[in-house]
């Protein structure tokens, strides 16, 4: 949204530097709104900026389909912003002094930000001399100042967009949220992630998956939001206990090959070489097994005598994610159909029939698990909290705000005497 609006500021700067010409030859005017030129030089800076906007997101811009589309969206643009601009002056708005000085600020603030991106981009670094630093400074300012802009442009940008800003509040104003929309959106994203999770819960853990790797590089865009958990999770805690490498990786690749030739056998073809018998796997798991047998009796005759295994997990626990009391206390969800933990993991936490209980141990890639079975997790619709409320109220009023917002700006373009030159009508459609 700041780049998007900083896009419309440099398009509404760039109409005015383009306006103050005496005269416009018919073949450099792309539209007139009101009588106001629109040139060819504002709306292919504008078409520039825009096109490398999208392709900085990864889209291709040359297709026909997309350069066609960018057309359209930039001379559409412009002509808004042309209107805006007499309704600005139509019906009063004007920053206060305050406004004034924070506009002006905040484009000081953004040219030095951005000279100090070209200046990293011509090779400056912390190392560099202070000859170095200010050849690289004349050179930027020589670019900068070439594309047309300078810290006045950029001033005078952030004080168009806080007019823009002020008029758009004026256009939106009124916009609200009904009584009950929020309520019945919530029943609508319940519904529809019922009917998406109930009975996929691989679905689900998926979905969580991708939020987790959304948050962790910052791509807040592809976050999901949940609304509904499938039934049958449980939460359960363990302890890891560690096991000589040699000793896993021997049972490792036993059990590897041996599932390989199970499906191999299954899809109707035969096995060539040594064939691992179930035998053997199950015997190196035991061998495995045999280095921790002490602790493991150790830890069930600790519980059986009334310890509390999660009491017990910091004391034994080889996995540094279930050594965190924050960890220990939240537990792991686990359902028959989890996709994201190993399968006998999930076996062990579904033999326990009682709170409580704990498993018999088991091998794994990273070493001996024994887990305990703490409690059952609530499924259904994710309760509609405060916050949450809060949320879908402010997303809806959004929502609202665009739809009044779109609604004047299709009053005042109805109203508009808008022509557009022979070259935009192609593309415009008109």
């Amino acid at each position: 949204m700041k780049m998007f609006r900083r896009l419309m500021a440099i398009a509404a700067a760039l109409m005015l530097l383009c306006s103050l010409a005496v005269a416009q030859s018919p073949e450099d005017v792309m539209a007139t709104v009101n009588g106001a030129a629109i040139t060819r030089q504002a709306y292919e800076n504008y078409l520039s900026n825009l096109s490398s906007y999208y392709a900085y997101y990864g889209y291709d811009v040359t297709t026909p389909e997309n350069a066609a589309a960018l057309r359209y969206m930039s001379l559409s643009t412009l002509v808004q912003l042309a209107l805006m601009d007499q309704k600005i002056a139509e019906m009063g708005v004007e920053l206060t002094d305050e406004e004034q000085a924070a506009a002006e600020e905040e484009g000081r603030t953004l040219w030095v930000e951005d000279v100090g991106n070209a200046l990293s981009y011509y090779g400056v670094t912390a190392s560099s001399t202070e000859s170095e630093r200010a050849a690289a400074m004349v050179q930027a300012l020589a670019e900068l100042e070439e594309l047309g802009y300078t810290e006045e442009t950029y001033i005078a940008d952030a004080v168009s967009n806080a007019l823009y800003v002020k008029l758009e509040a004026l256009m939106v104003e009124g916009a609200a949220v009904r009584e009950g929309e929020v309520e019945a959106l919530y029943a609508e994203l319940v519904e529809a992630d019922r009917l998406r999770y109930a009975d996929n819960a691989a679905e689900y853990e998926s979905t969580l998956q991708l939020n987790t790797f959304a948050l962790m590089y910052g791509m807040t865009e592809y976050y999901t939001d949940v609304w509904y958990i499938p039934e049958g999770y449980r939460n359960v805690v363990h302890i890891l206990l560690p096991v000589d490498a040699a000793l896993l990786d021997s049972w490792g690749d036993l059990q590897a090959t041996w599932e390989e030739q199970q499906n191999l056998l299954e899809e109707g073809g035969s096995i060539t070489g040594e064939v691992i018998t179930a035998e053997e796997v199950e015997n190196a798991a035991l061998a495995a097994l045999a280095t921790v047998q002490a602790q493991v009796d150790e830890i069930n005759s600790r519980v059986a005598a009334g310890e509390s295994f999660i009491d017990l997990i910091p004391l034994y626990t080889a996995d540094a994610e279930m050594d965190e009391p924050a960890e220990i206390a939240a537990g792991w969800q686990v359902h028959m159909d989890s996709i994201f933990c190993p399968i006998g993991y999930r076996d062990a936490a579904f033999s326990l029939a009682v709170l409580g209980a704990v498993s018999a141990p088991f091998v794994s890639d990273e070493g001996v698990y024994l887990v305990c079975y703490v409690s059952d997790a609530e499924g259904g619709p994710v309760p509609l909290t405060q916050e949450l409320h809060q949320a879908l109220h402010a997303q809806l009023l959004l929502e609202a705000e665009a739809t009044q917002y779109q609604s004047t700006m299709d009053a005042w373009m109805a109203e508009a005497d808008i022509v557009y030159s022979e070259e935009a009508l192609v593309f415009m459609g008109e």
